[in-house]
């Protein structure tokens, strides 16, 4: 196993640099439609515009994204196209954030019914970049839009509509933006592949899903609504622990190597609290306290092996609903249309993650069934890569790197 741990380390080594994959790059505009006119404002993460100096720009990180915002919408409504007014100006933004408000003139034919906006925002520095939209009309009457590479505008129907519609459609909107978190965030995948490898059964991988769900479930939903407020550092990082302690597990002498284990992993938890303290790690002290404790403590009364993974997939579950909490309360969603937001997103999750485990299953079974295929310690390689970038994601989330 030992050999196996270091292949994997170096087969990885050169891969996890780029790999920051929970953070997904998005940002998010709120516009107010009046007869003649269309203004907004545009809010994104200060490390996504950072991504603009690739295309050359030495501005400030402020007037940059200024720039940038100002030439990547484009909107028009009932009576024709619209076209930008004045010169973009900077908005109030909480820690870490940029906000711009940009203004457009459009052909005034009374109240517009419909306008339809179009996004190219980061999309030449993140092709995989998601912006989520909303549009409100005087009388309140509004909608949201995501927008991404392959679908840059849409257009937006502003007659008033029953609640029913608008949670319905709010529903269906986010479905696929659930789904795009998950197969677009490689630490999410990665749990979701430890789990299928530890459960190593279709009736424990069914059991591990269903306790995945119970657990994200649960999280997202109550910090959605507030009443949970995770520190987003610390989900950071712990989601890479769930993948590295998963992947330990799944190898096929994880549950002795553990065992033994445990003590040392323990001690190392503690030392980074007592860093967190001093203000050198990123993750609170007392997330890291519980870490060790549970890192003890989980050999001596869990069950191992394949019968552990419907617990440990409930526990983490509790860690990655606060992560996709976070992708989630960055939409800003009307309270109304939280709650419908909240069941669409949580569906999409769902949707993904079902796929994602149909296809390791199928992976597994054809490889089984190769007559030319002799290499039993493939699930073994799995893990060591999966335990690479669990713990190269703690690691770097940690210590802010």
């Amino acid at each position: 196993m030992i050999r196996l741990l270091l292949a994997g380390f170096v087969a990885f080594a050169a891969w996890t640099g780029a790999a920051h994959a929970h953070t997904r790059s998005q940002s998010m505009s709120h516009w107010r439609v009046d007869a003649g006119a269309v203004s907004g404002r545009v809010e994104a993460d200060a490390v996504d515009v950072t991504r603009l100096y690739a295309l050359g720009v030495d501005t400030s990180l402020q007037e940059t994204f200024e720039r940038h915002a100002a030439t990547a919408f484009s909107f028009s409504t009932d009576g024709g196209d619209c076209r930008r007014i004045g010169a973009p100006a900077p908005a109030p933004a909480s820690a870490g954030r940029i906000a711009v408000r940009l203004r457009f003139e459009c052909p005034d034919n009374g109240a517009a019914q419909q306008v339809t906006i179009g996004s190219t925002l980061f999309l030449d520095v993140a092709a995989t970049h998601l912006h989520f939209a909303s549009v409100t009309a005087p009388d309140g009457a509004g909608s949201e839009a995501v927008l991404t590479d392959t679908r840059r505008s849409a257009a937006l129907d502003l007659k008033a509509q029953g609640p029913a519609a608008g949670a319905w459609e709010t529903f269906i909107r986010y479905v696929p933006v659930g789904a795009v978190h998950v197969w677009g965030g490689l630490d999410h995948l990665a749990f979701i592949l430890g789990l299928t490898l530890l459960a190593r059964g279709l009736g424990s991988v069914a059991l591990a899903a269903t306790g995945f769900t119970l657990g994200h479930t649960a999280t997202l939903a109550l910090a959605a609504l507030g009443v949970l407020s995770p520190d987003s550092a610390t989900v950071e990082a712990l989601i890479g622990f769930t993948v590295a302690f998963v992947a330990v597990e799944a190898a096929r002498d994880g549950p002795a190597r553990l065992t033994r284990w445990s003590v040392p992993i323990a001690a190392g938890l503690l030392v980074m609290a007592a860093l967190s303290i001093m203000n050198v790690v990123a993750i609170a002290a007392v997330s890291l306290a519980g870490l060790a404790v549970f890192a003890w403590a989980y050999p001596r009364g869990f069950p191992r092996g394949a019968a552990a993974a419907p617990g440990l997939a409930a526990a983490f579950g509790l860690i990655h609903g606060c992560g996709f909490a976070g992708a989630l309360g960055d939409l800003d969603l009307p309270r109304p249309r939280l709650l419908a937001g909240l069941a669409g997103f949580n569906v999409g999750v769902e949707a993904a993650q079902v796929v994602v485990i149909v296809a390791a299953l199928a992976v597994g079974w054809a490889w089984k069934r190769s007559a030319g295929v002799r290499f039993n310690a493939a699930p073994d390689v799995a893990a060591a890569g999966l335990l690479a970038l669990g713990t190269y994601w703690f690691a770097s989330r940690a210590f802010g790197a």
